[in-house]
Parts: structure tokens; C-alpha cells; sequence
């Protein structure tokens, strides 16, 4: 083979790369959306296939790795698993800029007009505000909620990975 022939066969896969890539990407997040108590118990009802929600701070250190972990694995399934991030101090359309929250579906914020604690009440009376805070969602089926990151199990087991079902999981 020579030169000639090797830079060809490159170019080539580089353009299919291009082609793929794009088609592999996930979805950013378009709009910064309110959270208020009935919109969290909206969101719960509407969304149709499993969905991991992640209650996050703009100072929370072990946040964005945790929303990379759940993007990667729901990737990594090929799951139509949606990751929805909640930014419990944010606003502003700034944050669909922020590098951590890029592999996000939805984008929410707290509703300013709401107190945080009837937020964090409405999503699990148990919860104190510890970030980040991850809810595991599946239709017809108890959700998780838990401080940290999911172990890989319990992702395997809420995806239906291992032919299992998510029963077992405590609904906020």
C-alpha cells in the first residue's frame, strides 16, 4: 500500500466519522425550564420511557461527574433513557452553556417563587437539599431516589438490562 492509497482510505473514514458522529450525539438541552412542585409531578406522569433526573448545584463538585456517568451509561445501553438535570441555584439561559449540563435532554431550575424546601419535599420528603440528588424513572414502576452516584447495578436493573424489572426501587 502506498502513501497515496493509505491518505485516501483516511480521508474516507474521516468523512464517515463525520457522517456518523453527529447522528450519535446527544441531544442539548434548547431551554431552561421552572421547576415548581406540579411541574415535578407533571414531569413524572409525562415522561413515557425511563428517565434519570439529577438535582444539581452550580457549586456542586461531584455534579457533573455524576450526570457524565448516567450520560454515558444510558449511551453506552443504547437507551432511549432520557437525563434530565435540575440546577436547584441557577437561572438564566447561561447555564445551556455550561459544559455539565450539555448531555441533558431537559434543563430545569427551581422556581425562585417557590421555597427550595417545599421543592425538595415535593420530590422526597426525606430529601435535605444534599447534591448531587439522582431520581431513577420508569413507568409503572417505583422510582429511586438517592444521594450520589447510581451503583452500575442499580443502572443495569432500572434499565431492564438484566431482563429484571425495577420493582424494588422506593418512590419518592
Amino acid at each position: 500500500m502506498n502513501a497515496s492509497h493509505l491518505e485516501q482510505l483516511a480521508r474516507r473514514w474521516a468523512w464517515a466519522g463525520l457522517l456518523v458522529l453527529p447522528l450519535a450525539a446527544p441531544a442539548h438541552p434548547s431551554r431552561v425550564e421552572t421547576l415548581d412542585a406540579a411541574a415535578w409531578s407533571r414531569l413524572q406522569q409525562s415522561e413515557k420511557g425511563p428517565s434519570a433526573v439529577v438535582f444539581s448545584t452550580t457549586d456542586c463538585a461531584h455534579c457533573p461527574g455524576v450526570i457524565a456517568q448516567l450520560s454515558g451509561h444510558i449511551r453506552a445501553q443504547g437507551s432511549r433513557a432520557r437525563l434530565i438535570v435540575v440546577v436547584m441555584d441557577g437561572a438564566g439561559p447561561e447555564l445551556l452553556r455550561h459544559e455539565a449540563y450539555l448531555p441533558a435532554d431537559r434543563l430545569f431550575v427551581f422556581d425562585p417563587a417557590t421555597p427550595a424546601a417545599a421543592l425538595r419535599h415535593a420530590v422526597d420528603p426525606r430529601w435535605r437539599g444534599v447534591t448531587p440528588y439522582v431520581v431513577l424513572m420508569k413507568p409503572a414502576a417505583p422510582a429511586l431516589t438517592q444521594a450520589g452516584p447510581p451503583a452500575a447495578e442499580l443502572l443495569q436493573r432500572w434499565l431492564g438490562e438484566t431482563g429484571g424489572s425495577a420493582t424494588g426501587l422506593a418512590r419518592p
